[in-house]
């Protein structure tokens, strides 16, 4: 009898001893759990603390995701939209300041509205054209001869209006001809004709020609801006047409040759102002006549 308990307590024994070598060896033999053990203990656990228990994603190591989730990528996406549509009203916030502060000094009666247009065609296809298409037409008010301009820069004139579109004849043109102003060294505004001289260097090149010089010394220097006259009501003053980038033959009659660089950039003109000038007229000449 004594043998036979003895023999039910070593078993006993040997029994705890098995379920300890077993509770510690566990976590060595699988450090990931026993998901029939401990999926029903978690729930019962949670069902207490009144939570409920998390799925246990069975994904092997080498299948993964490292990358960012669909909802990660729509929202960089969504941001890189907002961040061009942010840029894009700065760019024309700046634009429509630049014009404000041009149209203000041409001193007109009143300013005249404008209708913003996207560019869809930059460049001629014909190589001796100058013009782009915009897709603002006679719908939206625009005529043949509205002034086109990029912020303070003058482009160039409509030239043929559709119904949604329009094309617009740039002061590049070879047959466009513009009276401008240009800026002495002694700040005085002189009044000259500028047309199309040719490309170098893949740049348009326009000359400046019939400026005379005042017999009191003042010069023309390169770099000097050149802007649009009063001279056509329908175009405003003191838009900027380019910068003087050559003089030549200064004292030959007081009447220099001019080749000018012309401010617009049609890379990046992606949209323009018309402007409907047809009830404004300037006020007064603020330029000395010949």
């Amino acid at each position: 009898m004594r043998s036979r308990e003895r023999a039910l307590r070593l078993r006993k024994r040997h029994a705890w001893g098995a379920v300890l070598i077993v509770l510690f060896a566990l976590p060595v033999l699988q450090p990931a759990g026993i998901r029939a053990i401990e999926e029903p203990a978690g729930g019962f656990f949670a069902w207490f603390a009144e939570i409920a228990p998390s799925p246990r994603l069975n994904v092997p190591d080498d299948e993964a995701p490292d990358g960012p989730s669909p909802r990660e990528r729509a929202l960089e996406l969504e941001y890189v939209h907002l961040w061009e549509r942010h840029l894009q009203t700065q760019e024309r916030l700046r634009a429509i300041g630049e014009l404000k502060q041009a149209l203000v000094r041409s001193e007109l009666d009143r300013l005249p509205a404008g209708v913003l247009a996207r560019v869809t065609r930059a460049h001629d296809p014909v190589p001796l054209r100058r013009s782009i298409l915009i897709d603002r037409g006679r719908a939206d008010g625009v005529r043949v001869g509205h002034p086109v301009v990029m912020g303070k820069t003058y482009l160039g004139r409509v030239r043929l209006a559709r119904k949604h579109s329009a094309l617009v004849q740039l002061v590049t043109d070879p047959r466009s001809r513009l009276e401008v102003f240009v800026r002495t060294s002694k700040g005085q505004m002189l009044r000259g004709f500028v047309r199309r001289d040719g490309s170098e260097d893949g740049f348009d090149r326009l000359r400046l020609e019939f400026v005379r010089l005042p017999a009191d010394g003042s010069t023309i220097k390169p770099g000097a801006p050149v802007f649009t006259s009063n001279y056509d009501e329908r175009v405003p003053a003191h838009l900027l047409i380019g910068s003087v980038h050559e003089v030549s033959d200064p004292d030959l009659d007081r009447m220099p040759s001019l080749t000018l660089r012309p401010a617009m950039d049609l890379d990046r003109a992606t949209e323009v102002i018309v402007l409907l000038t047809d009830a404004t007229r300037n006020r007064k000449p603020s330029a000395r006549k010949r």
